[in-house]
Protein backbone atom coordinates (compact mmCIF):
# COMPACT_ATOMS: atom_id res chain seq x y z
CA UNK A 1 0.00 0.00 0.00
CA UNK A 2 1.23 3.44 -0.85
CA UNK A 3 2.34 5.48 2.13
CA UNK A 4 0.49 8.44 0.67
CA UNK A 5 -2.77 6.50 0.33
CA UNK A 6 -2.40 5.07 3.84
CA UNK A 7 -1.98 8.58 5.21
CA UNK A 8 -5.12 9.78 3.44
CA UNK A 9 -7.02 6.67 4.53
CA UNK A 10 -6.17 7.47 8.16
CA UNK A 11 -7.31 11.07 7.70
CA UNK A 12 -10.61 9.91 6.21
CA UNK A 13 -11.12 7.48 9.11
CA UNK A 14 -10.45 10.26 11.62
CA UNK A 15 -12.84 12.57 9.77
CA UNK A 16 -15.59 9.93 9.89
CA UNK A 17 -15.16 9.56 13.65
CA UNK A 18 -15.08 13.32 14.16
CA UNK A 19 -18.22 13.95 12.11
CA UNK A 20 -20.09 11.18 13.95
CA UNK A 21 -19.16 12.79 17.27
CA UNK A 22 -20.13 16.26 16.07
CA UNK A 23 -23.50 15.04 14.82
CA UNK A 24 -24.22 13.30 18.12
CA UNK A 25 -23.29 16.47 19.99
CA UNK A 26 -25.52 18.63 17.78
CA UNK A 27 -28.42 16.19 18.29
CA UNK A 28 -27.97 16.50 22.06
CA UNK A 29 -27.92 20.29 21.76
CA UNK A 30 -31.10 20.23 19.69
CA UNK A 31 -32.84 18.14 22.35
CA UNK A 32 -31.62 20.45 25.13
CA UNK A 33 -32.59 23.63 23.33
CA UNK A 34 -35.98 22.20 22.32
CA UNK A 35 -36.79 21.79 26.03
CA UNK A 36 -35.79 25.38 26.80
CA UNK A 37 -38.43 28.06 27.20
CA UNK A 38 -36.35 30.75 25.49
CA UNK A 39 -35.48 28.93 22.27
CA UNK A 40 -36.45 30.43 18.95
CA UNK A 41 -37.61 28.48 15.93
CA UNK A 42 -34.76 30.03 13.96
CA UNK A 43 -32.18 28.67 16.40
CA UNK A 44 -33.59 25.16 16.22
CA UNK A 45 -33.81 25.37 12.44
CA UNK A 46 -30.18 26.43 12.23
CA UNK A 47 -29.06 23.60 14.51
CA UNK A 48 -31.02 21.12 12.40
CA UNK A 49 -29.49 22.52 9.23
CA UNK A 50 -26.02 22.25 10.74
CA UNK A 51 -26.72 18.63 11.65
CA UNK A 52 -28.03 17.88 8.15
CA UNK A 53 -25.02 19.52 6.47
CA UNK A 54 -22.59 17.57 8.64
CA UNK A 55 -24.54 14.36 7.98
CA UNK A 56 -24.14 14.91 4.23
CA UNK A 57 -20.41 15.42 4.63
CA UNK A 58 -20.23 12.31 6.84
CA UNK A 59 -21.99 10.30 4.13
CA UNK A 60 -19.35 11.40 1.60
CA UNK A 61 -16.50 10.53 3.94
CA UNK A 62 -18.05 7.13 4.67
CA UNK A 63 -18.14 6.51 0.92
CA UNK A 64 -14.47 7.47 0.68
CA UNK A 65 -13.68 5.13 3.56
CA UNK A 66 -15.38 2.28 1.70
CA UNK A 67 -13.49 3.18 -1.48
CA UNK A 68 -10.19 2.91 0.39
CA UNK A 69 -11.24 -0.50 1.72
CA UNK A 70 -12.07 -1.68 -1.79
CA UNK A 71 -8.77 -0.51 -3.26
CA UNK A 72 -6.33 -1.10 -0.43
CA UNK A 73 -5.79 -4.50 1.21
Amino acid sequence: MSIILKEHQERVSHAVSAYRSEIAEIEAHIRLRAMSADVSDAELALLRRLKDEKAEILYRYENLKEAFRAILP
